[in-house]
Parts: structure tokens; sequence; C-alpha cells
């Protein structure tokens, strides 16, 4: 049975996905970036600098901080990775970091680095399909070989291995199988995110789920997750609520204005990636300052605000949507989930 309280403690905990880049190597399909040359890239100095903020913030709050660190493909740029990880291994502050890469650049060279940072949680890589075929089709040629001989490399050096799906109509029907190709690698943990048609993905209206379809891949990620034992299924997703709101490790409440933000690889402040509107700048801004007076923020936490058949729903409390999808359906970030099947 899966534990939520050794992913997330929303009272002790405040998470950052920091994306140091948007270079990246593949170009999937689905992906949420519009556009890869990572124009005003901030520089390591600059990096730091941030991480220093990030922990000053932490300590005022009395929080641990998680993070993770993600692109584009941050093996892209090594120079700066590298150094940034080791300063933010030394925080006081950081819990634990994860990386999030595509996993097409190891090699025993960057296991070695990697095996230097005690705070290293795990590393996260994505696969969309139990097949080549599938995968690739939405990943790219090759990407499939790549990932999981990344994954076996990372597996026999000791790391923690997350796999994540997006899902989609291309891949609705590849939950059970991935699952299982995952269980035979040893990976210990597997999420699903929805697709949200953004960026790149933007024109992949037609393989957007309907209500009725999400229902039915998350009752089959969840049942599959009550009888496993061999890897973790994440479940702490809006809408997962819906299928058992009295069990606390199925479902959460939307992130945003609750316990986390996204830094962009130019210091742009995001509530969460997916919900690309910018409330300030890491650089410039001070992050306590973008929390507590963000009007985007505070929009989403008053619960009354958010509209349609959320309004009146007794899970409101313990869901309340994804926003990211709202806004990616609607322009309108406070609109009700549109792949809410209640």
């Amino acid at each position: 049975m899966n534990s939520i309280a050794d992913e997330l403690n929303i009272e002790n905990e405040f998470y950052f996905q920091w994306h140091i880049t948007e270079k990246c190597n593949l170009r999937c399909k689905h992906c949420y970036h519009s556009n890869y040359t990572s124009a005003n890239e901030l520089n390591l100095n600059e990096l730091i600098l941030i991480a220093d903020k990030i922990n000053s913030t932490l300590r005022k709050w009395n929080k641990d901080g998680t993070l993770s660190i993600t692109g584009g493909e941050p093996f892209m740029v090594m120079d700066k990775l590298f150094p940034l990880l080791q300063h933010i291994n030394s925080l006081e502050t950081i819990s634990h970091f994860d990386l999030l890469t595509n996993g097409s650049l190891f090699n025993e060279g960057i296991l070695s680095e990697l095996k230097k940072f005690k705070k290293l949680r795990r590393v996260q890589v994505s696969l969309e399909a139990g097949n080549q075929k599938l995968n690739d089709q939405i990943r790219g040629n090759g990407s499939f070989g790549k990932t999981l001989s990344a994954i076996r490399l990372l597996k026999q050096n000791g790391f923690q291995v997350a796999v994540m799906m997006t899902l989609s109509h291309m891949n609705k029907k590849e939950v059970e199988p991935l699952i299982e190709l995952l269980k035979k690698e040893g990976v210990n943990t597997f999420s699903a995110e929805r697709f949200i048609p953004e960026g790149a993905g933007a024109d992949l209206k037609d393989e957007f789920l309907t209500a009725d379809e999400v229902k039915e891949v998350f009752q089959k990620i969840y049942s599959v997750a009550m009888k496993e034992d061999k890897i973790r299924i994440l479940l702490y997703r809006p809408l997962f609520a819906l299928l058992n709101g009295n069990d606390p490790t199925v479902g959460a409440l939307c992130s945003v204005g609750n316990n986390a933000l996204t830094i962009m690889h130019d210091g742009t402040i995001y509530p969460c990636r997916r919900l690309p509107i910018p409330i300030g700048n890491a650089l410039t801004d001070n992050f306590y300052k973008v929390w507590y007076t963000s009007e985007v923020l505070w929009n989403v936490r008053n619960l009354k605000n958010i509209k349609g058949k959320c309004t009146d729903c007794d899970l409101i409390p313990v869901c309340r949507g994804c926003r990211a999808m709202a806004y990616a359906l609607t322009g309108d970030y406070l609109a009700e989930d549109p792949q809410c099947w209640r």
C-alpha cells in the first residue's frame, strides 16, 4: 500500500519545480514547452543566488524544502547542473531533491558524479507505453531503448528510479502493460499525469481524454495500486479523490497556492509548470512576497472562486480540480476541471 507520508507533507514541506534550461535533445509530441531556445537562460551564479533565496525563505517559513531539478533536459547544461546540485546538496533546509530527465544522455561518468549527492532522492524518467513502437511515436525514434538503458544503468548503480507517463488517447490502454514492464525492471515508483494541450502539444486537441475516459484510466491505475507491492504507484493528483475520498493516499489538493512554486529557465515564477501565468521572477523578487501577494494564488486559495460543478462539490477541500487543465481548455484558471467525471 502506498504511503503518502513518504512523499508529501503539506504542513512541513514546500516544493519547488525548477527548470534550469529549456534546451532539449528530444521533441516529444505532447511537450508543454513551446520552444527550445532557452532565451535569457540564467548563468550559474544566478542559479546559486536563487538557491540561496530558496534556502532563506524556507528558513523563514520553518519548512523542509524539496526540489525537482529539470528542463528541458538538465544534462544538456552539465557545466551548470553539477555545481548547482553540489550547492543545493549543502543547503540545510533542503531535505531532498529529485532529477527529472529523459535519461538519454546518461553514462557511467554522469552516474559517478550523481553518487556524490546524498540528498538526491531519485531520478525520474518518462515512458509512454510498454512497447517501443508507441512510445517512440510519442517521444521520438530510439527513445524507448535509451530510456530502458538509463533505467537499468540507474538501478545497477543503486539509484531510486521513478517513471512518469502522460495519459492521452494515444496511450490510454498502455497503463497496465507499462506497469508490468516497470515491475520487471525494478522501477521504484510510477505516476501518471493527464495530457494538457499546451506548448508543443497545443495542437493535439484530439489526444485530450474525455471525462469518462479519465475515470476509466484512473480506476485502472487505482485498482493496480491497491494490489501492488513491487512498485509504488503515486495517486496524489486532483480527481483521484473521486475514487476514494476517505483514503489519504488517494488524491490531493491542486498544489497551486498550496505548497509549491515553479521556477523557469529565466527565473520567471509560475504557480505550476502547467499553469504558465507569470507571478514574479526568482532573480529579482522575494519568494515570500510572491507567495503572499500574488492575486492568482489568492484567487485559487479561496475555494468559493472555483466555478462550475466544483462550487458545490463536497470534495473541493481535498481536490479543487486541476487549475492548469481548466486554464488550457477554457482560458480561465478558476473554471471547473474539464475532465471531472462527477
